[in-house]
């Protein structure tokens, strides 16, 4: 999952201090360093990445990640995981 682009996904948030953003559902409309924006039924909300855990659906699987380790650009992130998935390989 770190090495994808998110935008498209359909996401939610499982876990967050900021208690009414758990549950918030909806697909990924755009990706900086910091925030994911969230087309949901009511609207466009942009949710910090960090100290929240998503929950999202690829491909008819669902993953837990947590929002720390997408904290990144989204080309760095990708570039990150590109590596860390070729050690595990290697």
């Amino acid at each position: 999952m770190l090495a994808r682009d998110w935008i498209g996904l359909v996401v939610e948030v499982v876990d967050s201090p900021n208690s009414s953003e758990i549950g918030l559902k909806g697909m990924v409309v755009d990706e900086t360093m910091k925030t994911l924006r969230i087309e949901t039924e009511k609207g466009v909300r942009m949710v910090a990445k960090s100290k929240r855990v998503f929950e999202v659906e690829v491909e008819g699987m669902r993953f837990r990640i947590n929002g720390d380790l997408i904290a990144f650009r989204p080309e760095e992130r990708i570039m990150r995981g590109l590596m860390i998935a070729s050690r595990i390989k290697g």
